[in-house]
């Protein structure tokens, strides 16, 4: 077969209709011949664009031979982003999986997150003039179709977190603690249980004051007031933190709870979240001092997903400490089993108490017969209480509420929910013997001190 000699206003048209179409060599041809009754070859195509002619010689024929080639792998991307939706097509013989559009449309993972996507996939043969290589060849080419939406900012924001936390989470020092005599076989419980950071209230109003800073130092003091009273019952294998039980007082930056319930007297969001992640791991740091800690994640009905989201973060930042374990799974209650001790743990809210021992025997079937003492603690109610009916106890099962920290604010004087009891408890549990101690740190509801101090 000859080779078509193509007139110099031929090769000057092809160039303009190249132009036309942004250099895409099937749309040119197809312009050209529909257009203007020129059939080109897609070598004379590509050789026009690339060297200004169609006949070559030698090493540049060598070489327009190979980027024809190269040519057949062309990348065709199509990006639509819009407001808060995007989708992306690729049409390509080497863009095969979703991982390959994503990473040849540059994509940003961090702003964008996939709804769903295909790939398809045909072969197209091209005949011996065309395929540039004097002979038929046959090719796949593939198209993958995504679509997308923009991530929330709170998503986006506790990504970037938790990947700078596993990236450059500190690698804490391995601790010596003083030997002590004996086996141990007894686990510290230690309970702080709505503290409410955020809450803002002043006197009057409420029982008593309570700010950022009160809390914080309230936390930290009742922590080391319990661990001191714990001293005469060490050494210790575990301590078991949990985290959670409204440790913040509104849910968003909307000052709401989970629920939508406006709280009038709550502090900035983003600003508690700071500084209540900070005061989590000053806690958590405090009691791996004493033993291996085992955080459970119970988030309460005030802040249930901030919690959920700093029991995540919890988890990133102790991620290579092998003193601290962080159990911050979807569950919303958790359950902690030392010896013939089963624990537990609800924020009280949701779950009526009449339902709570037959939950724990069905959840934790496979241990059940290994216990002896089996607890559930729970918070919300802000006061200290045993949970009716009694019958609970004779199902081998009891319900507890623990007390909570924080003082009743203008709502729990409106309706008379106020004057109970503040503190915090912990527990010791012996493998063999049980329950050995049961500690309270108290709070005096009218001067707002830690008792005792």
């Amino acid at each position: 077969m000859g080779v078509r000699k193509y007139s110099d206003r031929d090769i000057e048209l092809a160039k303009e209709v190249l132009k036309e179409v942004g250099g895409r060599n099937v749309e040119a041809r197809k312009v050209l011949k529909e257009r203007h009754g020129i059939e080109f070859s897609l070598s004379s195509i590509s050789n026009i664009k690339r060297y200004g002619t169609t006949i070559l010689s030698g090493a540049k024929e060598d070489k327009a031979q190979q980027d024809q080639k190269e040519e057949r792998k062309e990348k065709e991307i199509v990006k639509d982003f819009s407001g808060n939706t995007g989708m992306v097509t690729t049409r390509s013989a080497d863009i095969r999986t979703l991982e390959d559009a994503l990473a040849a449309a540059q994509v940003e993972l961090d702003v964008w997150e996939v709804v769903r996507y295909v790939v398809n996939s045909w072969e197209v043969t091209m005949g011996a003039g065309a395929s540039g290589t004097g002979k038929a060849e046959t090719f796949t080419n593939f198209q993958v179709k995504i679509w997308l939406k923009r991530k929330e900012p709170q998503v986006q924001a506790l990504e970037r977190l938790l990947a700078e936390l596993k990236a450059n989470g500190p690698k804490l020092p391995k601790l010596k603690r003083s030997p002590k005599k004996g086996k141990p076989k007894r686990a510290l419980e230690v309970a702080i249980f709505d503290p409410h950071l955020g809450l803002h209230c002043f006197e009057a109003g409420s029982d008593k004051s309570w700010s950022l800073e009160e809390c914080e130092q309230t936390v930290l003091e009742v922590v080391e007031r319990l661990l001191g009273l714990a001293q005469s019952y060490e050494p210790f294998e575990r301590v078991v933190f949990p985290f959670g039980n409204d440790w913040f007082h509104s849910d968003n930056i909307f000052g709401t709870t989970t629920e939508g319930t406006r709280q009038p007297e709550a502090d900035a969001w983003q600003h508690v979240y700071e500084r209540g992640q900070a005061l989590a791991i000053a806690v958590v740091d405090r009691l791996r001092r004493v033993a291996p800690v085992q955080v459970v994640v119970v988030p309460g009905n005030h802040a249930r997903q901030t919690e959920f989201t700093l029991g995540r973060l919890l988890q990133a930042y102790y991620h290579n400490d092998k003193n601290v374990e962080v159990d911050a799974s979807a569950s919303p209650y958790k359950f902690f089993k030392w010896g013939v001790n089963l624990i537990g743990f609800d924020h009280g809210h949701s779950i009526r108490p009449i339902r709570l021992a037959a939950l724990m025997a069905n959840e934790c079937r496979d241990v059940w017969n290994e216990t002896v003492y089996r607890e559930w603690h729970i918070g919300d109610q802000h006061r200290k209480g045993a949970a009716k009916p009694v019958m609970m106890e004779e199902q081998g099962v009891s319900i507890e509420y623990l007390p909570g920290l924080t003082p009743a604010n203008e709502w729990h004087r409106i309706k008379s929910y106020n004057w109970q009891k503040r503190g915090a408890m912990a527990f010791v549990w012996d493998k063999e013997a049980g329950p050995v101690a049961r500690l309270q740190v108290n709070i005096d509801s009218y001067t707002g001190r830690v008792m005792g101090s």
